[in-house]
């Protein structure tokens, strides 16, 4: 798994390719921990850009909820941007379907950061 880290408009994006799988699951929380821990109060944006992740097991998925909280805990907050089937099917059995946005659009997911601060 790889992750390169950049910002646009203020919003933090990862974009994330392999497998969040296992050990990789615990590398993505610490890069995402480093983040959010930067960011300053209320400004954690983060978008997490799955469009080349090609599997996602429970830890990983996991790694993605303890996100969701330790964003929110910030007063930030983090959006999933192209997920695809596998996640999209573990998100929906995990019932955490209306707690995170998604988007297929990365326009799109920026602006939805700057209409939810007004």
């Amino acid at each position: 798994m790889t992750v390169d880290i950049r910002k646009k408009e203020g919003v933090t994006i990862l974009d994330i390719e392999g497998r969040i799988i296992g050990s990789d699951s615990l590398a993505l929380k610490n890069i995402i921990d480093e983040q959010v821990a930067e960011a300053e109060e209320g400004e954690a944006k983060i978008l997490l850009n799955l469009a080349d992740v090609r599997m996602v097991d429970s830890s990983g998925l996991g790694i993605i909820v303890a996100t969701y909280t330790a964003v929110q805990k910030k007063g930030g907050r983090i959006a999933l941007l192209h997920p695809g089937g596998n996640i999209r099917s573990l998100i929906v059995m995990a019932k955490l379907v209306t707690i995170f946005d998604r988007y297929e659009d990365e326009d799109e997911a920026i602006a939805s950061f700057h209409r939810s601060n007004n």
